[in-house]
């Protein structure tokens, strides 16, 4: 709930990384004190507080703590922890049923609001024209903004001799079914297809498959009762979006079935947040943020970091950090170590970062770089900066 609060939704921004900063800084300011509050809590073991009896309670805190740990790797290891709780399947589910209960309490949206996150408004019997007939007739396989399949609706209304075509995703179909489970008692209400697959998602037998399961959800959930099958959820579900326009018809199947060619790099946007220190013939290169990124066709794209030491004719120094998905304000706190430099030798090197976007079905593509003289940095001290990208050449 935190962080959906903090981002203003579900995409991460700038304004979550100034969180994981503050909360990192914060950790690293009670690491400082480490001893005091073990100290402290060692009085407590005699206070009958059930959390706190024994020498092993005294160690889970100083585990947590990490007191023999650098500043740098502490904030790695906070870093991981909320990438962890963000992750996991109780905070996923907590937060499902906080929005359910919200939903059961105040019902679906007024009509100034979105009642599907996909359709900017909503759509009445009475605007659209009552639907006599709703069939999956087809599906297909898109590329942007991600790898996935769209089902094609064919919808037959009153005094209409032409069907429209609508194109939904499964997450769509189960989108509505679970807002109509809010509006009528189940009993009403055809059962949803199970989304759970072994194996990959994203493959012709299982969209195929998906295709039949959804055919007959559509036709007994226009079975249903009038007061169902003529509600405002089920108009506004059918109601032609901006992307069923650009796509009215299946003119476009035989576009939409071919991958997209690479981008190229184009307008480089964006700046990365860099710690940079050295010690023990080490030299440390922390990635901690990027944000606000550009990708030359508008899509989200999926951003890690590429370094070199150079020159470096073999590409023996290449470092990667982990691949982070569909947002253009990356949190990474990823450490990159060069072993083996001493600083004499790297006061003759330049570091370079490229930043690019990991794809599936075409060539990773580049979002911008910074190439940094190691020479004008003090190694003594550890440097902490934003730095703008730009378009410099990349491996």
């Amino acid at each position: 709930d935190m962080a959906y609060v903090i981002n203003g939704g579900e995409r991460p921004t700038s304004r979550f990384q100034l969180f994981v900063d503050l909360c990192c800084q914060a950790y690293n300011l009670i690491r400082k004190n480490s001893g005091l509050f073990l100290n402290l809590l060692s009085l407590m073991t005699s206070s009958g507080l059930p959390e706190l009896t024994s020498s092993q309670d005294l160690k889970y805190v100083f585990d947590a703590l990490q007191p023999h740990n650098t500043d740098a790797e502490a904030t790695i290891f906070f870093t991981r922890l909320i990438e962890s709780s963000l992750g996991s399947i109780a905070t996923k589910f907590n937060f499902f049923i906080h929005n359910l209960a919200q939903l059961r309490f105040s019902g679906l949206p007024a009509n100034d609001e979105p009642i599907l996150s996909f359709s900017p408004k909503t759509y009445t019997m009475k605007q659209e024209g009552r639907i006599t007939h709703a069939s999956i007739f087809s599906f297909q396989k898109r590329y942007s903004p991600d790898k996935h399949y769209t089902y094609v609706v064919r919808i037959l209304r009153d005094g209409q001799t032409e069907p429209q075509f609508v194109f939904r995703t499964f997450d769509e179909f189960q989108e509505l079914h679970n807002k109509l489970t809010i509006l009528f008692p189940l009993w009403k209400l055809p059962g949803f297809p199970n989304k759970m697959v072994l194996g990959r998602t994203h493959i012709k037998e299982v969209a195929a498959k998906r295709k039949l399961e959804l055919s007959s959800y559509v036709h007994n959930l226009m079975k249903c009762s009038t007061e169902v099958t003529q509600c405002d959820l089920i108009y506004t579900f059918f109601h032609p979006i901006a992307r069923d326009e650009k796509t009215e018809g299946l003119e476009a199947t035989s576009r939409a079935s071919e991958p997209p060619l690479s981008p190229t790099s184009g307008r480089v946007e964006g700046e990365m947040k860099l710690s940079i220190s050295y010690r023990n013939s080490n030299l440390f290169i922390m990635v901690m943020h990027i944000k606000e990124l550009v990708s030359e066709d508008g899509t989200e794209p999926n951003p890690y970091v590429k370094t070199y030491l150079l020159p470096d004719p073999h590409k023996t120094s290449k470092r990667k950090t982990k691949i982070t998905r569909k947002t253009r304000n990356p949190t990474f706190n990823e450490m990159l170590v060069y072993s083996g430099y001493s600083k004499e030798t790297l006061g003759l090197r330049e570091l370079q970062l490229s930043v690019l976007s990991a794809e599936s079905l075409r060539e990773n593509y580049f979002l911008g770089g910074i190439r940094l003289r190691l020479k004008d940095f003090d190694l003594s001290n550890e440097t902490v900066k934003w730095y703008k990208l730009t378009t410099v050449p990349y491996f």
